[in-house]
This record gives C-alpha cells, structure tokens and sequence, in this order.
C-alpha cells in the first residue's frame, strides 16, 4: 500500500509540474466528427466545457468535419472479427450465454468474406493517414464522450439512437481506439435533469502526458469531484 500511494503521489506531483509549464495550444472542437448525433444538450455542455480551455490560454476552433466517414464498419471487422475468432467455441455451444445484440455483431465480423476483411484494412491504414494529418493542424481534439445522457437499464443503445447499433451508437470512441491515438474522458457538467456528461479529450500519437496534464488542468479549473448526479427514486 505504501508503494501505490507513493506511485500516485508522484503521478500528481508530476501532472502538478506539467500543468504549471503548459503553452498555448491550438485545439479543435468537434461536435459531431463530421457524422455523430448528438443531442443539443450535450453539445451545449461540451461547449461550455471548450470555453473552459480558452480561458486557460488555448485557442479553440470548431471544426465541423474531422473525419470524411464513420469508420464503424472498419472497426467491427477487424475489432470484432478477432474477438469472435477468440469466442469461436463459445458462439457454437454456449451463444445463450452471451448478449444476443453482440452475438449479432460477431456473427456478422466473423462471418465476413476474405476480400472484405482486407479492405477493410485498407481502409484503416487510410483512417490512420487522415488523423495524422489531422493533429499537424492541432494539439488536442475535442469531442462529447458519448452523444446522449445515461439511459434506463435494460436497453442496449439511448430511446434517440434507436437505430444505432450497441457498438455503433458511441461514435466518439472506437475511432481512436482504431488508429491507438491517446484519449480520456473528463467530467464536463451536468444536463438539465442532473445526468453527467463527459468531454473526451483526444491528442497525437505517443502524447499521453499531454491528456493527462490537460485534464488536470481543466479539473482546476472547473472542479467536479464534489458534485454528484441525484439517485433515482
């Protein structure tokens, strides 16, 4: 125990440096990524939480396109093709132990055609280039974490993304996690009836001290640990 407390207290001393020695930088914020959905709601909130960094020093530009297209189909052929080449015996003997919505995603990844799955890895390669390309112009990318609020227990995607599928109705997060470029999430404030609402924070290649330092620095300046969503009921 003394040795993991002593690990975070350094991790804090450290983000507590970086943030006192950050430049100016240049960020981009993007509700949508050029296809998301968000709701206004959450938009608004994101907005504010943008404004936030202006007043630390950072130049904050809109950017309405980041991305040419979703890259969903890429990320479900290869992502979960690879997790249902690992569940293959599970998806032939035991498929009602698993979420029927993510079986029908498996099947669906596992069961693409050679020719496909190697497109689709073309295409990534292509994705890989555009975000590269895109953080020449920008330190730090902006975006909802999420396009809508938490939702009741029991369904799979929001009552407003409907036709979104479990994967596909997050939008935000699966395109980093295709080309591996660092992100995090922080508290950005609160909807109208009280639910929180997160700002992902996105940075270039190999720039993880830059999320973390950032996200100190915005807890700073707006402090959220003590404010707590109401409990239902």
């Amino acid at each position: 125990m003394t040795v993991i407390h002593f690990a975070f207290e350094a991790l804090y001393l450290n983000l507590k440096r970086l943030v006192t020695r950050l430049p100016a930088l240049a960020d981009s914020l993007s509700p949508t990524l050029g296809y998301g959905e968000p709701l206004p709601e959450i938009v608004d909130v994101c907005e504010r939480a943008a404004r936030v960094f202006e007043d630390l020093g950072h130049r904050v530009e809109l950017v309405d396109t980041v991305l040419p297209q979703d890259p969903i189909d890429t990320w479900v052929a290869e992502f979960y093709a690879g997790v249902g080449t690992k569940l293959a015996n599970a998806l032939a003997t035991r498929r009602e132990d698993i979420d029927p919505e993510v079986v029908d995603v498996l099947d669906k990844a596992v069961n693409q055609q050679m020719q496909d799955y190697y497109q689709s890895v073309f295409q990534r390669y292509a994705f890989r280039e555009t975000i590269r390309q895109f953080f020449l112009s920008y330190d730090l990318l902006l975006t909802p974490t999420v396009p809508a609020p938490a939702f009741d227990v029991g369904r799979s995607t929001p009552p407003t993304h409907n036709h979104r599928s479990i994967v596909s109705w997050v939008y935000y997060t699966y395109p980093f996690n295709l080309n591996g470029y660092p992100a995090g999430s922080v508290p950005a404030g609160f909807t109208d009836a009280g639910l929180p609402v997160g700002l992902q924070l996105v940075a270039g290649a190999n720039q993880e001290n830059l999320i973390l330092s950032l996200a100190a620095s915005f807890e700073q300046a707006q402090p959220w640990a003590h404010k707590q969503p109401q409990a239902a009921g």
